[in-house]
């Protein structure tokens, strides 16, 4: 079984550790497990990667956050045609759940207080690793997550303020961390930000960054499966298209309140339900089309 699975899948395996010097990539569909071990030891990470074979260095990279199931590989299966089209290098980090919990994962694992051990660093780290391995000189990278990887996205977002991301696209997330502060136990951190993590400095320059909301028109499903459903989350909307929208209107009132510089974009997907690959085509037409 092993044999016909790596024959199918043209794998290639490697263990790298943002320490360490690791060979280049090999063009085309491949797989390596990243140790990050100043993140997460002894619990590496999958990665899934499409590597066009006329790649330079200039090369636009772009990180693909998986949803609930943490199949790295379809994600990066569905980003191929666009990664032959646009000439991009798609890597697809997979925490798989035998090492990472959902809160960890969805919530990047803010809950540590221990900031080294936030799952967003591994992201960065990782991206220091695609550098060194193919010499690249890009210096910032696309970050996009659907679904429960969009949970991830909008949070890296929020609490990673000096993270090297151009443009980030959250697609169809099931529930937020909303853009203020705490005011009470009911609707405390992390399904609002703690002053202690993120300073009114440090906010307000995160109303500046480029974050794209992606709400497929047709995620209107209040018994989707998977969809949060805690009582933070219910106060954000009935399904994902309303609490999308609830985040970012939220977001665009507090910058007009401060009147700081405000370059989020709320992208709606006509005709687009719970769909990676719908949102991924929207995403990659913003980008390019």
């Amino acid at each position: 079984m092993l044999k016909s699975f790596l024959a199918r899948s043209a794998i290639y395996f490697f263990l790298a550790s943002p320490l360490t010097h690791a060979a280049a990539l090999p063009a085309g569909s491949g797989h390596f497990l990243f140790a990050d071990d100043a993140v997460s030891p002894g619990r590496p990470v999958s990665v899934w990667y499409y590597k066009p074979a006329s790649l330079d260095s200039r090369v636009k990279v772009m990180i693909v956050m998986p949803g609930a199931d943490r199949r790295g590989d379809q994600y990066r299966d569905q980003w191929i045609g666009h990664a032959e089209k646009h000439k991009l290098l798609v890597v697809v980090p997979e925490f798989a759940d035998k090492y990472f919990s959902i809160d960890e994962y969805q919530f990047g694992n803010l809950t540590d207080p221990r900031r080294e051990h936030w799952l967003f660093r591994t992201i960065e780290h990782l991206f220091d690793d695609l550098r060194r391995r193919d010499g690249l000189a890009v210096g910032k990278y696309y970050l996009f997550g659907h679904s429960a990887g969009a949970q991830f996205v909008h949070r890296f977002m929020l609490f990673m303020p000096t993270s090297r991301v151009d443009i980030a696209f959250a697609a169809n997330a099931g529930a937020y961390t909303m853009p203020v502060y705490a005011s009470s136990p009911a609707s405390a951190f992390p399904m609002r930000l703690d002053p202690a993590l993120v300073s009114e400095q440090q906010r307000e320059a995160v109303f500046a960054r480029r974050l794209v909301v992606m709400l497929g028109e047709e995620d209107i499903d209040p018994e989707s499966e998977g969809l949060p459903r805690s009582p933070e989350a219910m106060e954000q909307g009935k399904n994902r298209y309303e609490r999308g929208q609830a985040f970012f209107r939220l977001a665009q009132r507090e910058a007009a309140a401060r009147r700081v510089p405000f370059r989020w974009k709320l992208l709606s997907v006509p005709r687009v339900g719970h769909s990676n690959a719908e949102m991924s085509d929207a995403a990659v037409r913003y980008l390019f089309e």
